[in-house]
């Protein structure tokens, strides 16, 4: 029987097992490895952080792919032996045929002064918990949402974190003594979708009164401040951060990768530069037409590349040319608060650049998002 592992167990770890396993069934062995045991929705962070999902409702356990016949590991990757075709963990060594890399990446808070001290980060699971329970108790002051650095995954994220605060404190009836702050290294919010997305979020940010400060580069952070250059210091009682990215250190000991540290694969298969052996997600390098900048990083896309490599891998196991290949397009819902939400798509392989859309809030793109939400939990597990 031929063996598939995957490394990482997020959105496209997920997608990828399921369709490979669906196609291949007792054909092939697939096996999943992630140091945690549990998945964590990410598109309903938003809702977790207001309090309108809870901890336990947006969770899966990992071991529950165990009832698909898809075999989960939960332990830490220590080694990739290109060579012998394996897979080094704490407790195991894992040999495979195909190897699909979707780790993602890890938040280096650290290297922000000052972060792990006063920062909660909005990406991390544990952190959105701790900001549910602190602005529950927040009745007047200011809040600072930041973006540490450039790349970051899910660029509509941070924008609708802030817009469901601002939601929050409008129906507690305190708004007007909560102070909500923006700040980001971009040019522009969302600049790859070009100057009227910007300017749509940038008007939707000043009709909620939320104060946008842009082209910032982080410096540290203190009790009471967010340290720009140019001496500029953003005062503040509570903030909250996306923290700089970083790929694994097993991924970036490895020849695969740029020298920022994503590994790079070809745009349209997701191949590597060895033999059966794929990158997917956050993970990748792969690089904008004519712009030569890193493409937009989110659950979606990892998606789609999940499955055009689950398809690839199932057709050169049966012994079939491998004809699936990723196309760059993909679409987001961001939720904006009051039972609303704007619809995105986006096509980033477009040229001469990225085509991306943003569509005004809605009572439909919200239920729609609701609805992505309930599907993702209960069909993939």
């Amino acid at each position: 029987m031929q063996k598939t592992l995957i490394l990482g167990c997020g959105i496209g770890g997920i997608v990828t097992s399921n369709v490979l396993k669906k196609i291949m069934g007792q054909d092939m062995q697939v096996t999943v490895v992630d140091r945690k045991p549990d998945y964590h929705y990410p598109g309903a962070f938003p809702l977790l952080m207001i309090g309108q999902r809870s901890p336990e409702s947006i969770s899966r356990p990992l071991e529950r792919l165990n009832r698909k016949n898809i075999e989960f590991i939960c332990d830490e990757i220590m080694e990739l032996d290109f060579e012998n075709n394996r897979v080094l963990t704490t407790q195991h060594i894992l040999p495979y045929d195909y190897l699909v890399i979707a780790l993602g990446v890890e938040y280096r808070s650290e290297s922000v002064p000052g972060f792990n001290e006063y920062v909660l980060n909005a990406y991390e699971f544990e952190d959105v918990i701790k900001i549910n329970e602190r602005i529950h108790s927040f009745d007047s002051g200011r809040i600072v949402f930041f973006i540490s650095s450039l790349p970051f995954k899910c660029p509509p994220a941070p924008y609708e974190m802030v817009f469901m605060l601002d939601y929050f404190f409008r129906q507690r009836g305190n708004r007007s003594k909560v102070e909500l702050v923006m700040v980001t290294p971009e040019v522009s919010p969302e600049p790859l979708a070009g100057p009227k997305v910007g300017q749509s979020v940038r008007k939707m940010l000043a009709d909620r009164n939320i104060e946008l400060i842009t082209e910032a580069k982080i410096l540290g952070v203190e009790k009471d401040a967010l340290i720009l250059d140019h001496g500029m210091v953003v005062k503040g009682e509570m903030f909250l951060g996306i923290a700089p990215h970083w790929t694994p250190n097993v991924i970036r000991s490895t020849g695969l990768v740029d020298s920022n540290g994503f590994v790079e694969v070809n745009p349209s298969t997701l191949e590597t530069g060895i033999p059966n052996v794929y990158a997917i997600g956050d993970v990748t390098a792969i690089k904008l037409p004519v712009l030569e900048a890193y493409a937009p990083k989110a659950g979606i896309f990892a998606h789609y590349q999940g499955e055009v490599v689950a398809r690839n891998i199932a057709c050169i196991a049966q012994g079939l040319t491998p004809k699936y290949r990723y196309t760059g397009k993909g679409s987001c819902i961001m939720h904006t608060g009051f039972g609303r939400a704007r619809y995105s798509t986006v096509h980033y392989f477009a040229q001469p650049k990225p085509f991306i859309t943003l569509l005004r809030p809605s009572r439909i793109s919200y239920l729609g998002k609701i609805a992505f939400e309930k599907y993702w939990l209960n069909f993939w597990f």
